[in-house]
């Protein structure tokens, strides 16, 4: 049920401009209640220590909340190589700590399995993301799995699976929702939001992805999703996942535009 006393953050990215400064700027339009999705560089995961005691020093006396996101592609979990997995695993938990050690509470992260990957290997991979969610929630990191546009994650039952069997948490990210083979066959973003209602914390809002993350004109086509966020879920971090400063603000005016709206619209 929709309480508008628990109304989302709207982030923007780390990395929507390549000036930290115009970032924060961007991030503290919104009322004042900044909140930033940080990115962790894969090949240097303790610089997230450093970049988010610069991203507070810098915004020193003002609300910021930070939120983490490991990115995709450097290292797999889902791997066919156990070998190159359990790499991934020893890296995956790392990211973890050092997300811990900047003071953060949810790190996104992804797995990369193909969609004809086999049952031994989602078993497999299944069981390496149980040991990075129980090392986060020991560290008081809630480890939150995103669905992808292409792969096993696509699919909602088989992402459904990875989430139950490793207790991790769901970052729904509606353009990959929006834009898969799933979705093309009917099974679209708003249904992938209410399939996990339960488990969703964090949502990446854009309105689909193509080569790139495409900005929506309007909310038309991310309504339904939005809605379900709002009325079904506790996810209260809504994540404008673009990289070009006009759009993210572009976006986000039309997100806060559409919170406002909703008491009316939901209850109608």
């Amino acid at each position: 049920m929709y309480n508008p006393d628990m109304e989302p953050r709207i982030a923007v990215c780390g990395h929507t401009s390549p000036l930290i400064e115009a970032t924060l700027a961007l991030a503290f339009e919104h009322h004042g209640h900044a909140a930033i999705d940080l990115s962790l560089i894969p090949t240097d995961l303790g610089s997230v220590v450093f970049h988010t005691h610069t991203l507070r020093s810098l915004s020193a006396g003002s609300d910021l909340e930070i939120r983490y996101h490991l990115p995709l592609g450097y290292r797999e979990i889902g791997h066919a190589d156990a070998a190159e997995a359990d790499l991934a695993l020893a890296w995956m938990t790392e990211a973890v700590s050092h997300v811990a050690l900047a003071g953060g509470g949810f790190l996104t992260v992804h797995a990369g399995l193909p969609g004809d990957a086999t049952r031994a290997r989602i078993a497999a991979t299944t069981s390496r993301l149980a040991e990075v969610v129980a090392h986060g929630e020991n560290l008081g990191v809630r480890v939150c799995l995103e669905n992808l546009r292409w792969g096993l994650t696509s699919d909602p039952d088989e992402f459904m699976g990875l989430v139950t069997g490793s207790g991790a948490l769901v970052t729904l990210d509606i353009g990959h929702a929006a834009s898969s083979d799933v979705a093309a066959r009917g099974f679209g973003a708003e249904q992938f939001a209410r399939m996990v209602a339960p488990y969703v914390r964090n949502a990446h809002v854009y309105e689909r992805e193509e080569s790139c993350h495409i900005a929506p004109l309007d909310l038309v086509t991310l309504t339904a999703p939005l809605d379900v966020l709002l009325d079904e879920t506790g996810c209260d971090w809504w994540v404008v996942e673009l990289t070009d400063v006009e759009e993210a603000r572009r976006t986000r005016a039309m997100l806060v535009e559409f919170l406002a709206q909703a008491p009316v619209r939901l209850a109608g």
